[in-house]
């Protein structure tokens, strides 16, 4: 039975296209996916091989073999490249004995072939049959045919491109699928293997009973490391600290972490069940000295701590939390990182925590994965549950403070027992200096008059030593503080660049057009609307490369300035001849002298900015004001800044702060001005906010909030 027959199927010409390669844009999620159907298939052994992958060859093959249930011939017709079967939505759980819970749904994850590489044969068998079923699909006649607009419209945008089968002579007892993807285009790396390695390591929760097991072998005959290894995952081990939640449907109540500060210890408390389901999580925090532990530990490997992981039923929902070797490639889906203008210091970052979140589609069916896999689908549910992530570690982040701060008193509270200790000492010397002066002995009156000297001398270095280690710990949190304005810049430095990239492309494209096309009359409507949006592209560029080329000058010192004068020079001095010029009334009115602590070029910038804002607002208004106003407030020093322009909607004073939103694009607003303020801003624990507007009926007014310890 070794005859070529025929097998047709009939989609769309971009179909496999958009679904493979420009969807699954990643080699490693690729072979992720076709692993994952492995695991619905009800293997309990999946191979995956690479031949001669180490160098460009034609011989190059990807192999993923596994000992699953197999397709039959109207398997293999009728899902194979249909997209969207709902035979895993219909079907929760897979076959006794097994009852595991589909991962897969969309059918979208054996177009993942077409990622890595132009052939591809299926090899598949059920239990019980006679014959392997062999299926050869050859995806560049499909990307030769979308190419081919022409034909695409002959055939009504369907093919029927002819993909030959045949049958092999088998046992009976034999079952499970063989993709073999042949003409690989790309070699793989050493590293790529790798990567792949820990990302599969990562696909089966180490919390979740998998029986009967789910064993993955890598094999490559070009890395003597990968000739032929299972794939495991790495224990957790060298944390400093771990706690798990759960919750209880019975009671509609959902654990959450707490810091308790009394005790200094994390603890648990009851809350209800929140908008996206019932979860537990699992977290290990790993303080400086576990994370020494850890990297000596794995050295030699690429393992690493990588932060939180989601799993839906005991398996990995996005293949790739968290780590690449490129910065500007990493994903943090979480957010977790994005957290870091709040200061380096008192944030936990992916590279101290490990954790798992385990949901399950019966439980959580509005966390649902994107059709990229590379996050989920974006829904209030979903924004939900990466807030409670973030509030578990509060606990932990408050727990690191806390054993910082306790850290630091220990020391400077051993220095000061030490210097008891002495200072007992040298009352003790006292008394023997005075039993033992009547007696005429030298020696021992030089030895005590020794050891007193000795004693004072060490008292005295104690206190120095107490006293420098509060010095110490003075400078060391002033310089925290301008880590925080330093790292608020960088969070936008990095922002930046991808919107740099993005607005150089959209002129390029919108240039493109205009050049190829001009003057043809035809297209005469849309030569002055890509011209404005090149124009406000520009606008854009040339505002963020300003303040880059601002903050390239910006270095770590720390100023101790007075903020009534600083505002009072910037605001009549420096722009005096600015206002001038734009016919601006401006009013100051600070009532309190409040001394700040921290880089005055950064702080600089956040009335630079304001300024900035205002002047494009008011550039329609006919009796133009800017007023400035401060106090001390309790615990604060508070600021009013405002001005009558165009004003702000209620709907976006929050969106205004937002990166590129801008209520003044048409008199050149980039919409950056207001984002670099509340960053600033937040690095010193302070804010602004959009208030009642004193200049009524338009105009904006902003209150700044700076706190201080009196």
């Amino acid at each position: 039975m070794s005859t070529n027959q025929s097998l047709k199927w009939r989609f769309d010409v971009n179909t496999f296209r958009l679904l493979g390669r420009d969807l699954i844009t990643d080699r490693i999620t690729a072979v992720y996916e076709l692993v994952k159907n492995c695991y619905d298939a009800n293997a309990t052994l999946v191979e995956v091989k690479f031949e001669n992958l180490g160098y460009i060859s034609e011989n190059g093959k990807i192999i993923i073999a596994d000992n699953g249930i197999g397709m039959s011939f109207k398997d293999v017709k009728d899902k194979w490249m249909v997209v969207g079967t709902n035979s895993k939505r219909v079907k929760l759980y897979s076959d006794e004995p097994f009852n595991r819970k589909f991962v897969g749904e969309k059918g979208i994850g054996r177009f993942a072939v077409d990622k890595l590489g132009e052939r591809v044969e299926i090899k598949t068998k059920q239990k019980g049959e006679d014959y392997w079923l062999l299926v050869n699909i050859n995806w560049d006649e499909y990307e030769n045919l979308s190419n081919n607009s022409e034909k695409s419209i002959q055939l009504s945008l369907f093919t029927e491109i002819e993909n030959y089968y045949y049958y092999e002579k088998a046992n009976k007892e034999d079952h499970g699928t063989i993709i073999t993807i042949s003409n690989v285009s790309e070699k793989w790396t050493e590293n790529d293997i790798e990567r792949l390695y820990k990302e599969l390591s990562k696909l089966v929760s180490p919390f979740y009973p998998i029986n009967p097991p789910f064993d993955i072998w890598l094999q490559s005959n070009s890395f003597l490391k990968f000739s032929n290894l299972p794939v495991k995952a790495e224990p957790i081990k060298y944390y400093s600290h771990h706690a798990e939640i759960g919750y209880d449907e019975s009671k509609n109540t959902q654990e959450t972490l707490i810091f308790n500060t009394e005790k200094g210890v994390i603890e648990k408390q009851q809350t209800i069940i929140k908008s996206f389901g019932p979860i537990k999580i699992k977290l290990f925090y790993f303080n400086e000295s576990a994370k020494r532990r850890y990297n000596t530990a794995y050295k030699h490997d690429d393992t690493r701590i990588d932060g939180i992981k989601i799993y839906r039923d005991g398996v990995i929902t996005t293949p790739f939390a968290e780590y690449e070797v490129e910065t500007d490639k990493r994903r943090d889906i979480l957010g977790i990182d994005k957290r870091r203008w709040h200061g380096t210091f008192d944030t936990i970052g992916t590279r101290e925590i490990i954790g798992v979140v385990d949901i399950t589609k019966e439980k959580n069916p509005k966390i649902i994965d994107a059709t990229n896999r590379q996050d989920f689908t974006a829904n209030q549910e979903y924004t939900d549950l990466k807030e409670f992530i973030l509030v578990q570690l509060k606990a932990f982040e408050e727990l690191k403070l806390h054993e910082r701060f306790s850290k630091r008193s220990k020391v400077e509270n051993e220095l000061i027992d030490a210097g008891r200790d002495i200072r007992s000492f040298e009352r003790e010397l006292e008394k023997i200096a005075s039993e033992v002066e009547h007696i005429d002995h030298p020696s021992m009156n030089q030895i005590v008059s020794q050891l007193r000297s000795k004693a004072k001398e060490a008292h005295q270095l104690i206190n120095k030593s107490v006293s420098e280690q509060k010095k110490f710990q003075k400078e060391v949190e002033r310089k925290e503080r301008v880590l925080y304005s330093l790292i608020s810049m960088q969070e936008y430095a990095s922002m930046i660049t991808h919107a740099v990239r993005t607005s150089i492309a959209k002129v390029k494209h919108l240039g493109e057009f205009i050049k190829d096309n001009y003057p043809n009359p035809k297209f005469e409507k849309y030569y002055s609307l890509y011209a404005i949006s090149i124009y406000n592209e520009m606008n854009t560029l040339i505002s963020v490369t300003d303040f880059m080329l601002s903050f390239a000058n910006i270095d770590d010192s720390l100023d101790e300035f007075n903020i009534s004068e600083l505002i009072t020079d910037l605001l009549k001095n420096q722009y005096e001849n600015l206002f001038k010029n734009e016919n601006i009334n401006l009013e100051i009115d600070i009532k309190d002298n409040f001394v700040l602590e921290t880089n005055k070029k950064v702080f600089q910038d956040i009335f630079q900015n304001l300024v900035s804002n205002s002047i494009k607002a008011l550039k329609n208004t006919f009796d133009k004001k800017i007023k400035c106003t401060g106090f001390l407030d309790v615990d604060n020093f508070v600021i009013y800044f405002s001005d009558n322009g165009c004003g702000i909607n209620n709907e976006d004073k929050e969106w205004i702060f937002g990166l590129f939103n801008t209520r003044t694009a048409e008199q050149g607003g980039a919409g950056v001005g207001l984002y670099i303020v509340n960053t600033i801003l937040k690095s010193l624990k302070g804010k602004i906010e959009v208030v009642e507007n004193e200049f009524k009926p338009t105009g904006a007014t902003f209150k700044i909030t700076i706190p201080f310890n009196k």
